[in-house]
């Protein structure tokens, strides 16, 4: 089978246990989501007894009761009116123009008839002919009197609100002008005929707004809160008699038996929310930010989903509130790093909110349980500092849950009980996590932070055997791990792993320390007894040695890594120039470590920092231009060689490698002081 064949057989097999592990979760969370949701049916008609008292699987709204509260809040709901404050100033203008007209026929006809029949024309007010023809007798004085007194009046009286239509308005406003004219010391004929034009006068200026009024409808039935039948509670009561109202609310709840398709709606929307966090949790792992983006870390996802999902539907008969919430924001982020571990929590809301029935505090509870489970556990650095993030975990959650129950009018007793679950969940969900990790770190060869950080402890086995065995490597170690570390820091690489996997990298000679020179005490070099053939097989044999003694010891496979490809493919260049030197028919590849090249950004630094070190202690008391000369020599070399072309690191990475290498190496070998000898001669 060709090369190319076995890459499409290998990526084949790994998508196939991609959809198998996919369909395995699918099948269990849908399990575990439909043991929750689907509630028990009851088999009732109208006049049928109740067997028991029947609870409200969930929450939801009694349309009927909704809907009579919204009537009972429209029917009193007052229609909303317009004010016209032009009808004042037209009520006075048309006055004071029969009073101009009263005058002018007056002075102009002398016929009565005719007057009455001109005012009647010209008049914007209906008044009888006994009306005007008081008008018409009237002095000018008298009508000047009449005229001021109705606009003064009018002014009062129409500056009350008079509504279209509603003869109580008008009728009220009738009273007001009859109290005026009664109350004042005009004569018998001008109060009647007051009367009369005032009457004639009085007009609505409240004018129905039907917009506002539908808008304030509106508004109020945006206000009407509705009537949700909660969760446990009754809807019939034991021993009732079943009516048409019941069996709407249990129709409504999905626990008729004679509704099945309530159940199907159920099992559509289950399929749906879980198929989104699947594949929600499908595009987490493409994410091309993701370094752990294989079938491992799949797999791994996987499984938290489901084991989440379990504890939430175990946990969740004691308590909704004692489910472990932050069980998988804690291990997710210790295992995948913070920002992973976020998106991955926050994608499995959707199967906590299925499990939960929907419960919005409970959302709110978990979502934040997310948020503050990745950001304490970032910073946890120990096995016994998970259960710390646990703890402040559980106490936010305790003020968050508290309040929450408070503003929802719960009594403090209940409300004290629910958060005293949500602080034990958060010391649960790290308890758990501490037990589960190390499973997780063993079997998926997850190297997590803690782990590194335990290995980097100087009282591990292998690093106390290369102090002991082989000190002058282990002295080197350190200061390619110092090395190593800051060039990650800077480029944004995994510095941690960086300085651990620079710890181990030559843990290969402990097995033959002295064939080594950093380890040489005296002039005597072993390899001056042996050809150049066997010290390269010496020397690069160390790289097996270590690889054999990290797998005795189950060092981690990205710490194997580092260890097989810190040289790469290098030339071991002095005893190639030696065995040149002596004459021999050589091939270049004998010379030559096995590799492979560096593959990640970690491995690649340790190879330039290993190289580099050794390099510059080699030097003779080097000033700055030697260590910037040899530093900016050692990495071209490795260039040139081709040994980074596997490495993701680019070119202004090594750049950045450079000038921290530089830096770190000018404080290593800095130039001290001589000391004068303080000994006084006899």
């Amino acid at each position: 089978m060709s090369y190319k064949s076995k890459i499409i057989e290998e990526l084949i097999n790994e998508r196939l246990k991609k959809v198998v592990v996919f369909l395995i979760t699918f099948i269990i969370l849908f399990l575990i989501s439909v043991l929750t949701v689907i509630p028990k049916k009851y088999s009732l008609q109208i006049g049928d007894i109740a067997p028991i008292d029947i609870k409200a699987p969930r929450d939801f709204e009694d349309e009927e009761a909704t809907q009579e509260k919204i009537n009972k809040a429209l029917s009193e709901v007052l229609p909303k009116y317009n004010k016209d404050l032009n009808i004042v100033k037209k009520s006075i203008e048309d006055i004071n123009e029969l009073i101009d007209n009263v005058k002018l026929q007056k002075e102009q006809i002398t016929d009565d008839v005719s007057k009455i029949e001109n005012l009647k024309k010209l008049s914007k007010l209906n008044l009888s002919d006994d009306d005007i023809r008081l008008l018409l007798k009237l002095s000018e004085q008298e009508i000047d009197v009449l005229k001021k007194f109705l606009n003064d009046i009018l002014i009062k009286v129409l500056s009350l609100d008079i509504r279209e239509n509603n003869l109580d308005d008008i009728k009220k406003a009738q009273q007001d002008l009859d109290f005026y004219i009664k109350s004042s010391t005009l004569n018998k004929n001008l109060k009647d005929l007051a009367n009369s034009i005032g009457v004639a006068s009085i007009k609505p200026n409240m004018f129905y707004d039907y917009e506002k009024t539908e808008e304030m409808k509106q508004q109020i039935r945006r206000q009407i809160e509705p009537v949700i039948i909660k969760k446990n509670q009754n809807i019939v009561l034991k021993g009732e008699v079943i009516n048409e109202h019941h069996l709407n609310l249990m129709a409504k709840a999905g626990i008729l038996s004679q509704n099945r398709k309530n159940d199907f709606i159920l099992f559509v929307g289950v399929t749906i929310l879980i198929l989104s966090t699947l594949i929600l949790l499908v595009l987490l792992v493409k994410n091309e930010n993701i370094n752990n983006s294989n079938l491992s870390f799949y797999i791994i996802t996987c499984i938290l989903l489901v084991i989440t999902a379990i504890l939430t539907f175990a946990f969740k008969i004691i308590s909704i509130y004692f489910i472990p919430a932050s069980f998988l924001p804690i291990l997710s982020t210790l295992i995948f790093g913070p920002k992973t571990g976020l998106l991955l929590s926050l994608i499995n809301t959707l199967i906590v909110i299925i499990i939960t029935n929907f419960n919005i505090n409970v959302s709110i509870m978990y979502i934040m349980s997310c948020i503050l489970g990745t950001f304490f556990t970032s910073k946890v650095h120990e096995r016994n500092n998970i259960l710390l993030s646990g703890l402040y975990v559980g106490i936010i959650n305790f003020l968050l849950v508290y309040a929450i129950n408070i503003l929802n009018n719960n009594i403090y007793l209940q409300a004290l009980y629910s958060s005293l679950f949500v602080f034990v969940n958060g010391l649960v969900s790290a308890i758990f996590a501490i037990g589960v990790l190390p499973i997780f770190e063993q079997v998926f060869d997850v190297l997590t932070p803690i782990k590194l950080l335990e290995l980097s402890n100087p009282n591990q086995v292998l690093l106390k055997k290369l102090l002991f065995e082989a000190p002058g490597t282990y002295h080197h170690s350190i200061l390619v791990g110092n090395l190593a570390e800051a060039a990650a820091n800077e480029i944004g690489a995994n510095a941690l792993l960086a300085r651990v996997g620079a710890y181990y990298h030559d843990i290969g000679k402990i097995k033959r320390p002295y064939f080594f020179k950093e380890n040489q005490i005296t002039n005597d070099n072993p390899h001056d007894k042996v050809t150049p053939k066997l010290s390269v097989s010496i020397i690069t044999s160390h790289i097996r040695d270590g690889l054999e003694l990290a797998q005795k010891n189950k060092l981690p496979t990205a710490i194997q890594d580092i260890i097989m490809q810190h040289h790469g493919t290098t030339l071991v260049k002095y005893f190639y120039v030696q065995a040149l030197n002596e004459g021999e028919n050589i091939v270049e590849e004998n010379f030559r470590y096995e590799g492979p090249k560096p593959n990640s950004k970690e491995s690649g630094i340790i190879m330039l920092a290993d190289s580099v070190e050794a390099a510059v202690r080699s030097l003779n008391s080097p000033t700055v231009d030697d260590i910037k000369n040899m530093v900016e020599k050692i990495i071209n070399e490795k260039l040139f060689d081709n040994q980074l072309s596997d490495c993701p690191l680019t070119f202004k990475d090594i750049e950045k490698i450079k000038e921290v290498f530089i830096k770190v190496l000018l404080g290593i070998f800095h130039t001290r002081i001589e000391y004068p000898d303080t000994t006084k001669e006899d």
